[in-house]
This record gives C-alpha cells, structure tokens and sequence, in this order.
C-alpha cells in the first residue's frame, strides 16, 4: 500500500540536497508592495504573473533552472505578501488626513519637532509629531504628523511645542509637484500655517546638541567654509551662497551637501579603515566605528535616510564583527523590502530612489564598468591601480543609475559629475569626519574646535574649487526636461544586459558590456538632451 501511495505522488522536480536559491525573496516582496501602491491593478497582475510562473516551474521543468525551482514556486506567496502589505497600507484610514481636507479652520496642536526647522518662502518650517490636537476647545485627535509654517521657529529636534494655526492638506506646487505625496514619504498628512508657536520645553536633548553644534561648526571657519560643513554635517544648506550651491550642482557634486545615506556610508568607511590602519582590531574597531556614526546621525538631528543607513551600517559591521558571511545583493534587496514594508510611500522620495538605483547600480554594474576602465584607461599598464579603477567603476555605476531619476526630478544631468566625484566624495571623507570631531570638540569647549575647524578649512576651500571650476566649463551639464516613465524604463531595460554581465557572461567579455552600457548611457542622454532643446 505504501509502495504504491508512493509511486502515485507527484513529483515536482525539487532536489532539496543541494543549495537551494531564495533570494529573490525579498525582490518580490518589495515589487509587490511597488505595484500595490503605484497602480493597485498593476499588483493584482503581478501576482497572477507569479503564478503562471509558478505553474510554469512546477509543471515545466526546463522553464527555471533547478536551484532556482522553489523559488519560482514560492513566488506567489511573496508577491501576495507585498501586495497585501501595500493594500493594507492604502486601506487604513488617516484621521488627520480626512480632518484637514475639511478645512476646519484654526486647530491647536501639542507635539514633538521631529526635524530640523528648515527656511522656506514663508519663513521656516519644521515637522511635528502631533500627541494632542484640539478643535473648538475639545481633544478630537492623537497621532499622526504635520508640517508646519511658521515666520520664527526658534526650537529643536525633540522640544515639545503648542502651535496654533490653520490646518489644511498639502497643496500641489505651482510645476505641478505633489507635494501631498512627498510629505507622505516622512508621514506627515497635513499643514499648519502657524499664527502661534509657543515652546513647552526644551528637554531635546538632541535639539540641544544640533544648536550648540551649529555654533561649534562656526569657530575657526571663514563663512562660506562654515556654510558647506554645515550643510554636510547638519544638513542646513541656507547659508550657502547661490552661486557656490548652483556650481555644486552643475559639477554634480551637490549630493555632498544633504545629509544622506551616502553620507553615513562614506563617514563609516572612514573611521573604520583608519582605525584599522592603526592595527586596532576589529572587535574594538566596529563598536567605535558605531558609536561615532551614531553619534553623528543623531548630532545631524536624526533625518529618516541617516537612520536607514546608520541601521544598514549597524548589521553590515555586525556581521563583519561576528565573522558572517553577507551577500550584499540579498542583504540589500531585505532592507529595501524592510523599509517599503513600513513606509510604502518612501517610493515617491527623489532622495530614497536615488539611494536605491545608487546602491544597486553599484552592486549590478561595478564590475563590468571596472573590467572596461581596466581594459582602456590603464590598458598600458602592467597592473592596473586597483583603489584608483575600483574608485572609478563606483563613481560611473553610482552616475549611471541615478541619471534617469536626476534627469526627470531636476532637469538636469551633470556630465562632469563622474569626474568630479572621483575626488568629491573621496574629500567628503575627511571633511565629515573633521566636521564631526570639530562639533564634537565645539560641544565640550569652544577654543577645543578651533584647530580642527581650521584644517577642515583648507579640504572645504578645495570642495569649492573643484565645483566652481568644474561647473565653469562647456558642457559641464546637460538639460534635460520633459523625462517621463516611458524614457526611464527604457534607460533602465537598456542597461539590463551589463547588469546580468556577472552571472550570465564570460568575465573576458565583461568589458565589452562595460563599453556598450557607457554607449547605451550616452546614447539616451544624447536623446532627452535633443528633446529638450
């Protein structure tokens, strides 16, 4: 009876015995939660894909490779999964949401500042988180965030403050912007218009640090010098010179100034490899390393990317420090699932889609990029410079795959940028870690952060030559309005094939995909820079 009870089981092809792969796990999830909120139609055809897929794997042997098998049989139940996540966020009701699209007129909110006040075209502007909101003298609200507007905000990260004004749902720019859709990539549903800001206390204490260290930042700086730590550092970019921040974005170097992941992932490469070129091990190099760049993210006045990447930092170091083994592409794609996964509508955010193709780009086209260098540049050479090709490979990957989303969000492409980042983001380097020890030094006593103030000046004089000189040039940036989705799936389906290059092709032929992709880049760029002449 058993014998024939087993001859009768259906047999799916599945060797478990050998290494099993699941990790595009994590890629489906996050595609289901991308389709679910963008078109929720487009989700449900993404899920009935999966399961061709599936009945494709189970009952088609030849359609998916063995190792690949379960994972194509699986498929569905992790698409479901972000679907699923995705419709769950859409369908939860937002309270404040639907009581600032009534336009009741004056509210009182009690809450926490949960970002640095930022100047604006109506003075300043800051994000509360709301506990307590009242209406007509009666508590109708608790939770949830708003944006206000306010001619003084004199607080900080973490102060609790009472703001009277007018609430309203975020309105549409005048270019169209939907602004509604970027607050809610921070979860902010309305506005303020505040005729009244009245500080409760001032117990933040990381409010307190992100003050004293933007006077510390000042000491020994000239104010230019002072303006760009700043806006490294802490993020505030108001003081810069128009002129100095325009020649940071046309020599593409602009992304140096906002404080990002990139930043968190530079400041950690440098405190870590300079202590371990002091021969520290590394069971004391990684718990310094993290102290630090805590420590940063939270003088910076906590932003939500810096928090992202220092939580990314804190699992790559611990892993390093526990001796595991990571893949980077896998441990990538989780914490992209991770982060949609509580804030769907971080998809709108021109910063976290620019982290992402940033950091996929690396992972995706680094290698055939630096098989091409390798193979042209420093053909002449016995042995190519690894750090110098390694360097350069980044910095076109890093170029490559954020220049569609920078084409249709700013206009505009800087040509020059790979060039100029090879030695930007090498500086940013020791300016941020200057910049934090002078902040750190200005916190205990002002005279401590003069000299270390004074020889970031010398590093930040040379950021702004480099911009300036570079921005000075013909052609240092290419004009590119009117980018819509059309010519940025097209720009990412061409770069597809230098992509698979690692998996799919010899390592010998990797260069021609690195030529053809810089082809394929100049190609398109070529292409919107004419449509929009």
């Amino acid at each position: 009876m058993q014998r024939s009870e087993a001859r009768s089981a259906p047999d799916l092809g599945l060797d478990l015995k050998p290494p099993v792969r699941l990790d595009a796990w994590a890629l489906a999830v996050a595609a289901g939660i991308v389709a679910g909120t963008v078109l929720p139609p487009l989700g449900i055809a993404l899920v009935i894909a999966s399961l061709i897929l599936a009945l494709g794997g189970t009952f088609w042997r030849d359609l998916v490779r063995p190792d690949w098998r379960l994972m194509a049989m699986l498929s569905p139940v992790f698409t479901v999964a972000g679907v699923g996540i995705a419709f769950l966020h859409l369908s939860t009701p937002d309270p404040l949401a639907e009581l600032a699209a009534m336009e009741p007129g004056e509210v009182i909110v009690a809450g926490e500042i949960s970002s640095p006040p930022a100047q604006s075209s109506y003075g300043y502007r800051a994000d509360v988180r709301v506990e307590h909101l009242w209406y007509e003298g009666e508590e109708i609200l608790r939770g949830g965030g708003v944006e206000v507007f306010a001619s003084d905000l004199s607080v900080g990260v973490g102060d609790d403050v009472r703001v009277d004004g007018e609430i309203s749902i975020p309105e549409p720019g005048e270019d169209g912007f939907d602004y509604a859709k970027y607050l809610a990539t921070k979860r902010i549903s309305a506005t303020v218009d505040a005729t009244n800001v009245v500080p409760l206390s001032e117990d933040g204490w990381i409010g307190r640090v992100h003050r004293r260290t933007d006077v510390a930042l000042g000491y020994g700086l000239r104010p230019d010098e002072a303006a760009v730590v700043r806006g490294m550092v802490l993020g505030d970019r108001s003081r810069i010179p128009e002129e100095l921040d325009e020649a940071f974005q046309r020599s593409g170097i602009t992304h140096v100034l906002a404080i990002s992941g990139q930043h968190v992932a530079i400041l950690a490469a440098m405190i870590y490899f300079v202590l371990r070129g002091f021969a520290i091990p590394i069971r004391a190099c990684v718990p310094a390393t993290l102290a630090l760049i805590w420590l940063y993210i939270l003088v910076a006045g906590a932003p939500p990317s810096a928090i992202r990447a220092g939580v990314v930092a804190t699992l790559v170091l611990a892993a390093r420090f526990f001796g595991l083994q990571v893949s980077p592409l896998h441990f990538m794609t989780t914490m992209l699932a991770a982060v949609l996964a509580y804030n769907p509508m971080l998809i709108y955010s021109t910063g976290f889609q620019l982290s992402v193709a940033a950091v996929f780009g690396i992972l995706l086209l680094r290698k055939p990029l630096k098989s091409f260098v390798e193979s042209t540049l420093f053909k002449p050479l016995k042995k190519p410079p690894e750090a110098i090709s390694n360097l350069l490979a980044v910095s076109l990957a890093a170029q490559v795959a954020t220049a569609p989303i920078i084409a249709a969000s700013f206009g505009t492409v800087s040509v020059i940028g790979v060039l100029t980042n090879l030695v930007a983001v090498p500086l940013s380097g020791p300016i941020l870690t200057l910049g934090l020890l002078g902040a750190i030094a200005g916190n205990v006593a002002p005279l401590l952060a003069y000299p270390i103030n004074a020889s970031n000046g010398f590093l930040v004089t040379l950021l702004e030559w480099i911009a300036q000189t570079a921005s000075s040039m013909p052609f240092a940036s290419l004009e590119t309005s009117g980018v819509g989705l059309p010519l940025i799936w097209m720009f990412y389906i061409g770069c597809a094939p230098a992509a698979l290059a690692e998996s799919l092709v010899p390592e010998a032929r990797w260069p021609v995909w690195g030529g053809l992709l810089l082809l394929w880049v100049g190609g398109w760029l070529t292409l919107v820079g004419a449509g929009s002449g």
